[in-house]
């Protein structure tokens, strides 16, 4: 709050004006009005000054100045009655009708448990000196404080760092017949690095000052005075018995320092306003000096309540208020000590804390908003606001999650996820014979659609016998009987060969595709149903498990990739699923988490389509080339079917025999519909899309490293658990809005990227070493979300409430 009072005189009256607003800010309430003329004033308080310099304590200020006597009981108690009566006419001063408007709007304004920071903005001299903590205002308002300012101020420009701990250039002048002992004591009991002057030449003074280092406290206690024959309100400092000085006289120096950091002047000595004009004049931040002389003892009580009241975290201003309360246990002794410090402020810089001096927190004005109330300003109303926004905010994107607002974002975060594992190694358990563009030019008796003649597929399966893979997956359609009759037989009596068929599907296939009669003639249990299920981005992520067989169609529920596996698994440790007594599947020793039934959500899929069972599809990505093209996709390594037939039984032996082997054409013109788009496809062109032998592959694989090698199946949490996992991120965007200062703090967005970072990062090893696919989009919306909710919903009521 700042309290202008502007042109006029006590016999003339002034104008006023007072502005009211958090910390940092523009005023949010302003009203004007008027000082009354109160001509009678400076006669009380002549009268008052004379009868308290009269007492003659042991004041700090040179002894020729007059104050010699010993004060007797009746010049106290003079003294005292005149305190009263100066104190009943500045109240019912400012009670005047003029005055009104001010006083109500301070009313309507400002709360009792308000931290209240008021400036008196004046340059009438006997205006500073007025008792204004005497009044009924600080009664009702306990943490209040005021302080004097000039209409003219300056921003420091001080850009330096300040570090711990606190530098403190302290000033012992000439203290003849005072006790700067203890004021030496009370310094050095602080966590300080304390630099003593003690009756320092003008010379000395003056080149510590020019620290390169810089200071952050400057004291001076001994005599000192404001000089009554020098310019108004000029102040001098005794250094010595020899030496005295003014401010102008060290200007330079002064100058330096305070851009140097030097941000507090304490003066714990005599009549020191006229000190602090000559340092206001230098921009100082602010100033604490006694505004009449101070007897020794007051001094020192003073100087101890509020470096112990500030050390301990009390901002500026209540330290200094609850140190100039503690004197009323002088004031038997010494009357108005409870009158004498005053701090005057440089309004364009903001009080500093403890830990602000010693670098733990940046107070710059203009740069940061201060907690002015004191609901506001403790830890549990900062924790209610941020746990608020965070319910909130997390409540508002589970909801935006369950009706599928944030599914396309999801998707896309997963597939980023996936592309961020590490690569792994080729799976040496199969192989992958390709039907190449150029394989298929040399095919001169290809029939029908079909993609591969019948020569070359009996002369694939004759050279498979002779190397006795364990089980082979002829994913290319074959639905007529073969004519060739070596192939019929071929295909009936191969009995680790296993062909696929699709089932109807009302949307997409009415019709479907039969299985090749031999096989299905010879053992359905060598049937598997081909099918795929994308995303409405049209990605593969999942691959089918089982499906709803129709009845009286020729195509039984057991994938392509299922069938594949299992016959593998069974084969090589006899791997099989089981279930246990909680009903989870196991393949092996992995955990086999599926998606079916009713279940209408997993992970960030919304909406799901579930067709009988499926998994998502957990891609190996191999770290060396496979021979299989320009596709990333392709977990085995490939072979043309060119190059196999060619090659010698010896040389293919290693890579065939008691494995895989996956028969798919990968020309684009044959491939139609069986081209797909990937996490880790780089366009969405048929060219670039992935054959679907590549996939098939993908599918056997991971049901086969999940059965043999304990590669986990990928799944995502419970709803629930995902919910939790929101609202926490959420919690802790809130709490991060809560203990930042500003929207616009530099230290608020470089938490939130930290917590981004750790984010993310939990997200990908949740992924890559549990196999869990946790929401990081929703969690990454709700860090900085609540953030700025709490942020704006401190703003809003620190405007409706709290005052600077």
């Amino acid at each position: 709050m700042v309290l202008k009072i502007g042109s006029g005189s006590l016999k003339m009256g002034y104008a006023a004006a007072v502005q009211i607003g958090a910390e940092g800010m523009t005023p949010q309430a302003e009203t004007q009005a008027r000082l009354s003329p109160a001509p009678d004033l400076p006669g009380l308080y002549r009268q008052w000054q004379q009868s308290y310099w009269k007492l003659g304590s042991a004041y700090r200020i040179k002894a020729h100045e007059g104050v010699t006597n010993v004060s007797m009981g009746s010049d106290v108690e003079h003294c005292r009655m005149l305190s009263r009566q100066l104190r009943d006419r500045v109240h019912n001063w400012l009670n005047e009708e003029a005055f009104r408007p001010i006083r109500e709007k301070l009313l309507e304004q400002l709360s009792p448990p308000d931290r209240v920071r008021i400036l008196l903005q004046t340059q009438d001299l006997l205006l500073q000196r007025l008792p204004w903590y005497e009044l009924q205002f600080f009664d009702r308002y306990r943490h209040a404080e005021v302080g004097i300012c000039s209409p003219d101020y300056q921003q420091v420009s001080y850009e330096g760092t300040r570090s711990s701990p606190v530098r403190i250039l302290a000033v012992f002048g000439n203290g003849v017949g005072l006790d700067t002992q203890t004021d030496q004591q009370l310094l050095k009991s602080l966590n300080a690095e304390i630099h003593v002057l003690e009756e320092p030449s003008r010379e000395t003074f003056n080149r510590h000052l020019w620290d390169n280092r810089g200071w952050d406290i400057l004291f001076f206690a001994g005599h000192s005075r404001s000089d009554v024959s020098g310019p108004e309100g000029s102040g001098e400092l005794f250094l010595n018995a020899t030496d005295k000085l003014t401010i102008p006289q060290l200007k330079h120096a002064l100058k330096k320092a305070i851009d140097r950091g030097l941000n507090t002047a304490i003066f714990n000595s005599c009549d020191g306003l006229g000190l602090a004009a000559d340092l206001s004049d230098l921009h100082i931040p602010q100033v604490l000096v006694m505004r009449e002389p101070v007897p020794d003892r007051v001094a020192h009580a003073f100087l101890q309540g509020f470096l112990e009241s500030f050390a301990e975290g009390s901002s500026f201003y209540l330290a200094v208020r609850e140190a100039r309360e503690k004197l009323q246990g002088l004031e038997a002794d010494y009357p108005c000590a409870t009158w004498l410090p005053v701090i005057v402020q440089n309004m364009a810089e903001t009080p500093p804390t403890w830990s602000s001096l010693q670098g733990k927190e940046e107070v710059v004005a203009r740069h940061i908003e201060q907690r002015s109330r004191v609901s506001l300003h403790s830890h549990w109303a900062r924790l209610r606001a941020g746990v608020g926004c965070s319910v909130a905010i997390a409540t508002a994107l589970i909801l935006s999650r369950q009706i599928g607002l944030l599914e396309r974002w999801e998707l896309a975060a997963y597939d980023q996820l996936l592309r961020l594992r590490p690569a792994e190694a080729v799976d040496s358990r199969m192989l992958i014979i390709t039907n190449t563009k150029a394989d298929i030019t040399q095919q001169t008796d290809i029939v029908g659609n079909s993609s591969l003649s019948e020569k070359t597929l009996s002369n694939l399966l004759d050279k498979l016998r002779v190397l006795a893979p364990e089980v082979v997956g002829l994913d290319i359609y074959r639905p007529q009987r073969a004519v060739d009759k070596n192939l019929q037989a071929q295909l009936r009596t191969t009995n680790n060969l296993v062909g696929i068929c699709k089932i109807p599907d009302e949307k997409v296939d009415p019709e479907g595709i039969l299985p090749s009669p031999e096989i299905a003639a010879a053992d359905r249990r060598r049937v598997a149903a081909n099918d795929f299920v994308e995303s409405e981005d049209n990605v593969l992520r999942r691959q089918l498990v089982y499906l709803e067989p129709v009845p009286g169609f020729a195509c039984p529920g057991d994938t392509f990739a299922t069938v594949v596996a299992s016959r593998y698994l069974e084969a090589a440790g006899n791997v099989a699923v089981t279930q246990d007594e909680k009903g989870r599947l196991y393949l092996g020793k992995s955990l086999f988490y599926t998606i079916g039934g009713s279940q209408r959500s997993f992970g960030g899929f919304h909406d799901l389509n579930v067709g009988g069972t499926q998994t998502l599809l957990n891609y190996r990505i191999a770290q060396e080339a496979t021979g299989c093209g320009e596709f990333k996709e392709t977990p085995a390594d490939c072979i043309t079917v060119s190059d196999f037939l060619n090659a010698d039984i010896s040389t293919l032996k290693e890579s065939v025999a008691g494995r895989i082997v996956l028969i798919g054409t990968t020309d684009p013109a044959y491939r139609g519909e069986d081209s797909w788009l990937t996490p880790y496809t780089q366009a969405r062109s048929v060219m670039k899309q992935v054959p679907g032998v590549f996939l098939q592959a993908q599918m056997v694989s991971a049901m086969v490293s999940a059965g043999l090698d304990g590669r986990r199946f990928l799944t995502s949490w419970a709803e629930w658990q995902e919910m939790v996992w929101i609202a926490s991120w959420a919690i802790a965007g809130g709490l991060v809005g809560a203990y930042s200062h500003s929207r616009w703090s530099y230290r608020l967005w470089l938490r939130l990227l930290m917590a981004e970072g750790l984010l993310l990062l939990v997200c990908w090893l949740w992924l890559v070493d549990l196999g869990v696919w946790a929401p990081w989009v929703p969690g990454a919306i709700a860090l900085p979300t609540a953030a700025l909710a709490t942020q704006a919903t401190l703003k809003v009521t620190e405007r409706r409430d709290s005052v600077a």
